[in-house]
């Protein structure tokens, strides 16, 4: 952001910020094409390119799922020469992961691209909620569960400007790479890659592509190679896993009759329980495009699982014979559990599921892994810029592993109550009585479950009431207030999230506090206090929003909400979670924050 004397959606003075944003390097323009992986022209190009340059990056990025292009993306916007790449030939054409979080968004709306996520998304009429159902066609309706209904601070006016919602992977995946192609970075496909020797100035990594192999340097790596990591294997990084509890098969169709058969029904997704079939159905976008999930029985060989099965099988689940069913892919995954037991190796990073895995019960999985990276990317950008010491990068896992041991945790639970609403139902007798007269008991034990799904369901507090503890933040001495599961506290306590706050300015023209950080630490500071914090900020060359009471929503405060008096201010770090606070203005506000930032950066001076 450029130094301006105002915000633009607040009447709130902002300070010259000579320091932000120092690129590593120009932006480049991009040499890919932004709907797809790289001509063979353009490769051999990048390939001269690479020679020419002696092939070393700032940063690479093992993996170009969402996690390895969200990692690569925030790099390229800041400017550092980073490299991801990604050894399947192309993007992910199955719509694996398909929620995504309120926080997620948010990070995509500071990226630019949360209204071409939502827009390509699930129609919200069609995602309120979740239904239980003996068969799509003429089933009996067991019960559901609406976002609405769930409890919770919901996500929007006061807990986010965003709110959920449901773009499959195999949607998401081409927005975010057309996002980093147009900030100046890359993601080679059809090239895989392995970790060969670090020393104390950078990672020796072979590519391969094709039948030739080359090595090139990094000064870090970022591991975000999926369940299976194999940097992480290679580098001996042991994990923490509990046995798989069962395997499911994915089926990705299109079926004109299955999307007719529910127009009118507001549910994204349709739990299956009958004696014929049970599993789930979930909406994919805005066509006729389903995934159907349903339990693997271990008996039966792997290529069991062909076409013809999986097509019978979700016939059978939806109630329709006769359903128009055109197959598009076939995936078995497990569910499980794990945490690697360090996410650190020298100069590589694991993100993502290569340092974690959940069951999906409450999509987690792809959320957590693309928050990692906000949380990682800004540390290496300063230690790349020699503005950090390498110790300030120690913190990425302090910070991210609780954060991923509860979400494990949680995910565990949502699992063990779903059982509850039929999920795992295997007894013969129970599910074949479950359509008939005789079947009340069992209908009714599964409506019962369903008030246990709202956590699942509505976890605002697991999303956003987390509470970093680690160097990289600066304690004020208090305990911060503790979010449940479904009710978020927002707080202004060292290591929380910067609650988000509405400001209006004189033309009313509307803005989130959430907009006002961006790659930059930033102080928001009460209006008593504001100009000497301003000055403090702006010796420092970093930004300073003072918040006027009279353009914040009546009903809400900033003070109230960050837990400051008006002469008071906080120090918001660059991934938007709360570095310092100071409730009152000290008698040297310019040596508070120096020494904040001094702490957090690991060094003897500030910016």
């Amino acid at each position: 952001m450029d130094p301006q004397p105002s915000c633009t959606a607040a009447r709130c003075t902002r300070s010259a910020h000579p320091a932000a944003r120092s690129p590593l390097r120009p932006r480049s323009t991009a040499l890919a094409t932004p709907d797809g992986p790289l001509s063979p022209l353009v490769s051999h190009m990048r390939a001269l390119k690479d020679l020419m340059s002696n092939q070393h990056y700032d940063v690479l990025i093992i993996g170009g799922g969402p996690v390895g292009l969200s990692a690569a993306l925030q790099l390229a916007r800041l400017g550092a020469n980073a490299r991801c790449v990604e050894r399947r030939p192309t993007l992910s054409g199955h719509p694996k992961a398909g929620g995504i979080h309120a926080p997620t968004m948010e990070l995509f709306r500071q990226w630019g691209i949360a209204d071409t996520i939502r827009a390509a998304g699930l129609p919200s009429h069609r995602a309120q909620g979740f239904a239980w159902t003996t068969r799509l066609v003429n089933g009996i309706h067991l019960g559901d569960v609406l976002f609405s209904d769930a409890g919770g601070a919901r996500p929007g006016p006061q807990a986010s400007p965003e709110s959920a919602c449901f773009t499959p992977q195999d949607v998401l995946e081409p927005i975010l790479h057309e996002a980093l192609v147009r900030a100046g970075g890359r993601c080679d496909f059809g090239v895989t890659a392995e970790v060969v020797d670090q020393d104390d100035d950078g990672v020796s990594v072979a590519l391969t592509e094709g039948e030739t192999t080359r090595t090139v340097r990094a000064s870090y790596v970022i591991a975000a190679d999926g369940v299976r990591s194999g940097t992480r294997q290679a580098l001996g990084m042991g994990e923490s896993a509990d046995p798989a509890f069962g395997e499911s098969i994915g089926v990705y169709f299109r079926s004109e009759s299955v999307t007719r058969s529910t127009e009118s029904l507001p549910y994204a997704l349709f739990w299956i329980v009958n004696a014929d079939a049970n599993g789930s159905f979930a909406r994919v976008g805005k066509d006729d495009r389903w995934i159907f999930n349903f339990g693997r029985d271990p008996r039966q060989p792997a290529d069991a699982f062909d076409k013809e099965f999986c097509t019978a099988e979700l016939r059978r689940a939806a109630g329709d014979p006769a359903a128009d069913v055109e197959v598009l892919s076939i995936l078995a995954w497990r569910h499980e559990s794990a945490i690697t037991d360090s996410w650190r190796s020298g100069r590589v990073f694991l993100a993502g599921d290569a340092a974690h895995r959940f069951p999906p019960h409450g999509g987690f999985g792809m959320n957590s892994g693309i928050q990692d990276t906000a949380n990682l990317v800004w540390k290496l950008i300063r230690v790349l810029q020699g503005k950090a010491s390498d110790s300030l990068l120690d913190s990425y896992e302090q910070e991210r592993k609780p954060v991923a041991r509860h979400n494990i945790l949680q995910c565990l639970l949502n699992t063990e109550r779903l059982k509850s609403t039929g999920f795992m139902l295997d007894d013969p007798s129970l599910l074949a009585a479950i359509e008939t007269p005789e079947g009340e008991a069992v209908r009714r034990r599964i409506a019962d479950g369903l008030p246990a799904q709202h956590e699942q369901l509505r976890s605002d507090g697991q999303q956003f009431g987390y509470v970093y503890e680690s160097a990289a933040t600066v304690t004020d001495g208090t305990l911060p207030e503790r979010s449940t599961v479904g009710v978020y506290r927002p707080s202004g306590h060292p290591g929380a999230r910067a609650p988000h706050l509405w400001l209006t300015n004189r033309d009313a023209d509307r803005r989130s506090t959430i907009d006002l950080y961006d790659d930059d630490f930033t102080v928001f500071a009460g209006s008593a206090g504001g100009e000497a914090w301003r000055r403090a900020a702006d010796s420092l060359g970093i930004r300073c929003f003072v918040i006027d009471q009279a353009e914040t929503t009546p009903g809400t405060s900033f003070e109230a909400l960050y837990g400051v008096e008006a002469t008071g201010a906080v120090l918001v770090r660059p991934d938007g979670h709360v570095a310092m606070r100071s409730r009152t203005l000290p008698a040297e506000p310019a040596g508070q924050l120096g020494a904040a930032l001094a702490q957090i950066l690991r060094t003897p001076s500030t910016l």
